[in-house]
């Protein structure tokens, strides 16, 4: 079934029980994977526990269709539900969930599904509409009155308030992307500990469009295969004490955008035009240079990029690993 805006929001607090399949789908990647975070904490108790929950790939599916089926039919360890998430999802998904709703789902395993920028045409989105044990979820970026409601009750969780200048102008510079923005609001929290108040001093003052400029040219860098500038940058960025966390997932949000366009470019559309249908656009100077990539990126590089990255991001959150080392031994990697 699809879910309006109004039906999302009630879902997300409070899903459906009867309802065994979420797509979660849309421009806003960011947001896509804060709602799937946050439907994963509700179906188990610890999304971080294997015998718990399996993390598939659309690629793994399009290359072993069964896997899907028999990880929803897997017994949790323990008793319990059990979750099964599907990230970076591919048109291959809507087969093997076909195959998984033909012969009856004997489980009460929950899927959840990650997928990009899905149009009407989609078979993987057409299924989860039509099929009344599935939810479909659209995520696109908010604007005006919605992205500064969105920006004002992610300050209020840390306590804090922004004056209606203040308020404006982070709506300006914010980076759309759900996770960008959680990112730049996590610092300008840190930045004005103590206080109650944000003021249009303390924005100018954290969220630096220099540096997330310095992250982008670092990324296009990598994309490009030049090591040299990579180093560069990977060393500058570091030294200026920004989280590989936060390098990490601005990689990960280009290469998901990478991955739409080179969708698009696989359907018979020019690596130009592919990256103009981008939403929201790319930014003009970067415009060339990412449909050069897209020539230098088939579709499953692109994948592989993205699963290591995904898997540098996990690493670096546990105890004792070297992250700033892993940040730059993995970008560096795929540049070369």
């Amino acid at each position: 079934m699809k879910l309006t805006a109004a039906q999302s929001n009630s879902f997300l607090q409070k899903p459906d029980p009867s309802v065994q399949v979420i797509l979660l789908y849309g421009p806003d990647t960011g947001l896509a994977r804060e709602r799937a975070e946050m439907l994963a904490k509700k179906a188990v108790p610890d999304v971080n526990d294997p015998f718990h929950v399996a993390v598939l790939t659309g690629a793994v599916i399009a290359e072993d269709p069964a896997r899907l089926a028999d990880e929803m039919a897997a017994q949790a360890m323990g008793g319990g539900r059990r979750l099964v998430r599907v990230q970076h999802a591919t048109e291959a998904v809507a087969a093997a969930l076909t195959a998984f709703f033909k012969d009856g789902p004997h489980t009460d395993s929950l899927l959840l599904i990650e997928a990009g920028d899905l149009d009407k045409r989609s078979k993987l989105r057409a299924f989860c509409e039509n099929e009344a044990k599935a939810a479909t979820i659209a995520c696109y970026v908010e604007e005006g009155a919605a992205r500064q409601r969105i920006v004002s009750e992610i300050l209020r969780a840390e306590n804090l308030r922004a004056t209606r200048d203040a308020l404006v102008f982070l709506c300006d510079v914010l980076p759309p992307d759900r996770m960008a923005m959680r990112s730049e609001l996590d610092k300008l929290a840190i930045y004005v500990k103590g206080k109650n108040s944000i003021d249009i001093e303390d924005v100018k003052a954290i969220v630096q469009d220099a540096g997330s400029a310095e992250i982008d040219d670092l990324i296009f860098a990598v994309g490009a295969g030049d090591t040299r500038q990579a180093g560069t940058l990977i060393d500058r960025l570091l030294a200026e004490q920004i989280s590989p966390v936060a390098i990490l997932r601005a990689a990960q949000r280009h290469f998901m955008r990478l991955q739409l366009a080179r969708y698009q470019m696989d359907k018979g559309v020019s690596a130009t035009e592919a990256v103009k249908k981008l939403q929201p656009p790319v930014f003009w100077k970067y415009v060339d240079s990412m449909a050069a990539q897209l020539r230098r990126w088939p579709a499953g590089r692109i994948e592989n990029a993205l699963n290591r990255l995904f898997e540098a991001e996990a690493a670096v959150k546990r105890t004792g690993t070297p992250d700033m080392a892993l940040c730059a031994q993995v970008l560096l990697g795929m540049a070369a």
